[in-house]
């Protein structure tokens, strides 16, 4: 999709350019003139997600947002890549699900994975909310698991898609995937070029790039943690039994729980299964982690309460923000 928008771009608005810098650097100033539009309209839809949730904190979402927008991930945001629109297609589609629009999230989440194969994972919100929920409140939820289903295979869609585009285009050659009894190109170029698997990221070549993860991690587990210590009976029951807290209780609100359940899923997914590295701009699309920064930094710096890591964090954002975009631009972790 982003290279569709690229050259949409420069073969319309860009289209004078091409004379004067060429159709090469047109379309390299198009996808960046994309990326960064996508990037600054993510932060909005961050915003917008946050006060779908959480009505009454618009100071969190205003310091979350801000938060996306410095975090470590933010050069990728700015470059030729896709992390910017996803995160854009992403917070919007959480924000219909919370508003019940559950076949517009599908729709846009469907182009969201023909981005990037992780938005199928989405398809959870849908089961959450109108199978499980249901389940536990004794309410039908037969009507609620078709609902779910047609949804997921919405979503699943632009996946889909994109496989088997690749099997038309690559599989009239004798390629060893295409004999596969599902042939996933994504699934072999995974493992075959990038040694893609379950825990075999776990060598001491690559200590390197654990240190260059461990900052996200570490917050990811600190704000996980938070979070089940104020609510552990609903997160470990799964909302079966509820816990006292309010929509009024900003980062500890037992609304958040089903976006805790998503991020700690996928923290075990990328720490087990993942270039390790690439969980810094994995995670640019996990609203949770901003929803906690963001609340460090409201604690710390307007309530003078855990200052210090207020500022560890602020200073690990500002700092990682320098040294990430010469690393990036060198073609080196975590790029």
């Amino acid at each position: 999709m982003m290279p569709l928008l690229a050259k949409l771009l420069a073969n319309t608005v860009f289209l004078p350019l091409q004379s004067l810098l060429g159709s090469r650097y047109t379309l390299l100033l198009s996808g960046i003139t994309v990326a960064n539009v996508s990037f600054v309209l993510a932060a909005g839809a961050l915003y917008k997600l946050t006060l779908a949730v959480l009505p009454k904190s618009k100071q969190l979402a205003y310091v979350s947002s801000i938060a996306f927008c410095l975090s470590p991930p933010a050069m990728f945001m700015s470059s030729f890549y896709t992390e910017s629109i996803f995160a854009l297609m992403t917070f919007t589609g959480m924000r219909w699900v919370i508003e019940k629009k559950y076949m517009q999230s599908a729709l846009i989440w469907g182009i969201a994975s023909a981005v990037r194969s992780n938005a199928i994972v989405y398809a959870g919100f849908f089961f959450y909310d109108l199978v499980w929920i249901r389940l536990i409140s004794r309410k039908n939820f037969v009507t609620g698991l078709v609902r779910s289903i047609v949804y997921t295979m919405t979503t699943a869609s632009g996946f889909a898609l994109f496989q088997y585009f690749a099997y038309t285009e690559f599989c009239s050659l004798d390629r060893p995937w295409c004999a596969d009894k599902i042939p996933l190109i994504y699934s072999f170029v995974q493992k075959e070029y990038w040694d893609v698997g379950f825990m075999s990221y776990y060598e001491v070549k690559q200590i390197p790039n654990f240190v260059l993860a461990a900052p996200i991690i570490a917050l990811s587990v600190s704000g996980l943690k938070a979070y089940i210590y104020n609510n552990p009976i609903e997160f470990w029951t799964l909302g079966i039994k509820k816990s006292k807290g309010n929509a009024n209780d900003g980062y500890y609100s037992p609304r958040l729980a089903v976006f805790m359940y998503l991020w700690a899923f996928l923290l075990l997914f990328a720490t087990t299964n993942m270039h390790i590295q690439v969980i810094i701009r994995f995670f640019t699309s996990v609203p949770p982690l901003y929803w906690y920064v963001g609340n460090l930094w409201i604690k710390g710096f307007c309530e003078g309460k855990h200052t210090w890591m207020a500022n560890v964090v602020l200073g690990y954002f500002a700092i990682y923000g320098l040294i990430g975009v010469v690393l990036f631009s060198s073609f080196l972790p975590p790029a």
